[in-house]
C-alpha cells in the first residue's frame, strides 16, 4: 500500500511539472493570394503564414510579390507599401519591413508579431477590426482567415 502511495505522489509530481513546463505548441496556418489585373499590368502573389498557439495569432509573416513591366506601377506599390506600413508602425508598433524592387518585381517582406503591437488602440480606431478579436484584443485564427478569404486568399492548416 505504501509503495502505492508513493508511486502515486511521485506520479502526480511529475504530472504538475509536466503541466506547469510544457508549452503549447506553435502552428502555422498558410493562406495564399494571387491577382492578376491584366488592364493595369501587374500580378500580386500573397504568401501570409500566420503563427498561432491556439485560437490567438502572435505574429503574421507576409511575402508579397507585385509583378509588372511597368516601373511606375511598381514605383505606386512601392511607395504605398511603404507609407502604409510606416504609418501602422508608429501608430501601433510590431511591424518589421523590408521591400526590394528586381527585375520586374517588388517583393515585400512584413512581420507583424500581435504580441507587441496596440491591439486595443487599433481596435478604438479602426472599429472593424475589433470583429477579429477576442474580448481581450487578441487578434483570432478564425479572424483573420476570415480576413483574407474575403480577400480572396485560399487558407489551409
Amino acid at each position: 500500500m505504501k509503495n502505492i502511495l508513493k508511486f502515486l505522489a511521485v506520479f502526480s509530481f511529475v504530472i504538475i511539472l509536466a503541466g506547469c513546463t510544457s508549452k503549447t505548441e506553435e502552428k502555422v496556418v498558410r493562406c495564399t493570394l494571387k491577382l492578376n489585373d491584366a488592364a493595369q499590368n501587374y500580378e500580386i502573389e500573397s504568401v501570409y503564414n500566420i503563427y498561432t498557439d491556439g485560437s490567438v495569432v502572435n505574429k503574421v509573416e507576409t511575402t508579397e510579390v507585385v509583378t509588372s513591366d511597368n516601373n511606375s506601377v511598381l514605383d505606386y506599390f512601392e511607395n504605398y507599401t511603404n507609407t502604409l506600413y510606416t504609418n501602422m508602425n508608429d501608430a501601433y508598433g510590431g511591424y518589421d519591413f523590408n521591400i526590394t524592387k528586381e527585375d520586374g518585381k517588388l517583393i515585400s517582406d512584413t512581420k507583424i508579431d500581435y504580441l507587441k503591437l496596440d491591439r486595443e488602440k487599433l481596435a478604438k480606431d479602426q472599429p472593424t477590426m475589433k470583429s477579429y478579436m477576442n474580448d481581450d484584443y487578441m487578434l483570432t485564427l478564425e479572424g483573420i482567415k476570415s480576413m483574407y478569404e474575403q480577400m480572396g486568399a485560399t487558407c489551409e492548416e
